[in-house]
């Protein structure tokens, strides 16, 4: 049966071919069935209450608005500087005495080095790779809501399963109980029927510990109200897995892009260094006021001021810049080896998990289920020893609980491959506009 799990909802891409190979990791994640409850919680909608709730989403859209700001600001013309000068000259050479206003400059920097473009290309680099690490930031906490998200299911899974076989356990023990009393049933077949309903009850008590841990986990992430009890979308298996080759065709990841972006920013760095060796030169336009030919008169100048670099040349913060560009391009290229680690590791472990899930069911699980149906009906007829019944319970509950577990890693190695491969389940277009 198609699994239900995952709606085929992913990030937009910028082009046809990135949507075509997008669309290739989908396939593993079919559509929800027309009708569903909206109670019922799916991954994606557990991840959009993420987003809207998680702090390091508003730090990573923080980040981003800060940047943004830094753009605009990188291309601002510095600010001129009026001084304003009084005394009693003017006083003293007419005699009048008293303070006069006896000059007004107004003083303005001139970038003309180029360096606010190359400010600004610092800056638009910035924001560029900001953006890309919120992106990143939407995968892990897509993968972090996945963890908890899969959790819940397989402890729901287990609990429901760990139920099933109380209300078996107490059947037999009811059963046992009365065969006993009409003679049908020794007591030691009666006390090991016994000791299947405690054991069944102890496993019962786990499963429900487990499932509170869990739920409380779940609520506490997607910061539900108290008292609030989801329900999920059941555990189903994955039908396959996209090529390798497929997901190593994908476009650049987040992260990548983000290291790349770095990379350009300390490049233009160094060229901001290197166009600052010389402070901007600054134009004075002055206005002053002196006793000349006997009496008060207007003096109007204008003049330029260069600062010598004679003793700072600027050549520590050049060699940083530089440093930090060798920095910036080394984590890049320690960034693309790791990724493509990942994505081989994780895709290698996925395939295994499917094909190890789908052997354990046709091998195992499905073998257990029979033998148990066939125990039963046969120990109902009094053709097979108790001993016979006990162990097809105990093996075709743990092969069921086995099986759920394999289902479940398979699904959290899918959110690994997804954040290994930059695929996003919830489509993050907005995130893009802004």
């Amino acid at each position: 049966m198609r699994n239900k799990l995952y709606p085929q909802t992913l990030t937009s891409r910028t082009s046809v071919f990135g949507l075509a190979l997008a669309f290739a990791i989908v396939a593993v994640m079919p559509a929800p069935a027309h009708g569903q409850s909206q109670d019922i919680w799916t991954l994606e909608s557990s991840i959009r209450r993420t987003m809207a709730v998680a702090p390091e989403a508003r730090a990573a859209e923080a980040k981003v608005s800060a940047f943004q700001s830094a753009k605009r600001q990188a291309g601002a013309w510095p600010n001129p500087l009026i001084t304003l000068s009084g005394d009693d000259k003017l006083g003293k050479d007419d005699g009048s005495g008293g303070n006069d206003l006896t000059s007004l400059t107004f003083s303005q920097p001139l970038p003309l080095s180029g360096r606010l473009g190359k400010q600004k290309a610092v800056a638009n680099a910035k924001l560029a790779a900001a953006r890309s690490e919120r992106k990143h930031q939407h995968l892990i906490l897509e993968v972090k809501t996945a963890v908890r998200f899969h959790e819940l299911q397989l402890a729901t899974a287990r609990l429901k399963l760990a139920e099933q076989r109380l209300l078996l356990a107490d059947q037999w023990q009811k059963t046992g109980q009365r065969r006993e009393q009409a003679g049908e049933l020794s007591t030691l077949e009666r006390l090991r029927l016994d000791i299947i309903r405690e054991v069944a009850q102890q496993i019962l008590d786990k499963a429900e510990g487990e499932y509170n841990e869990a739920l409380a986990l779940f609520r506490s992430y997607l910061d539900l109200p108290p008292g609030t009890v989801p329900k999920l979308a059941p555990l189903e298996p994955i039908e396959s897995v996209p090529a390798l080759k497929t997901l190593q065709a994908m476009p650049e990841h987040p992260s990548q892009l983000a290291a790349k972006s770095r990379v350009e920013a300390a490049r233009s760095q160094v060229k901001v260094q290197r166009a600052g060796w010389l402070s901007d030169p600054v134009l004075q336009a002055y206005k002053s006021k002196d006793f000349l030919d006997n009496r008060r008169q207007d003096v109007y100048g204008i003049g330029i001021s260069v600062s010598l670099p004679l003793w700072d040349r600027k050549g520590g913060a050049a060699g940083e810049a530089k440093s930090q560009l060798i920095q910036a391009q080394s984590n890049l290229q320690a960034i693309e080896r790791d990724l493509s680690s990942s994505l081989q590791k994780n895709h290698l472990h996925l395939t295994h998990l499917v094909k190890q899930g789908e052997h354990y069911r046709s091998h195992v699980f499905e073998p257990a289920r029979m033998v148990f149906d066939l125990t039963r009906s046969l120990y109902a007829a009094g053709e097979v020893e108790i001993l016979s019944l006990i162990d097809a319970n105990n093996t075709y509950f743990d092969a069921q609980r086995r099986y759920l577990e394999l289902l479940q890693e398979a699904w959290l190695e899918v959110a690994e491959l997804r954040l290994a491969a930059g695929l996003a389940l919830v489509s993050q277009e907005q995130e893009d506009l802004r």
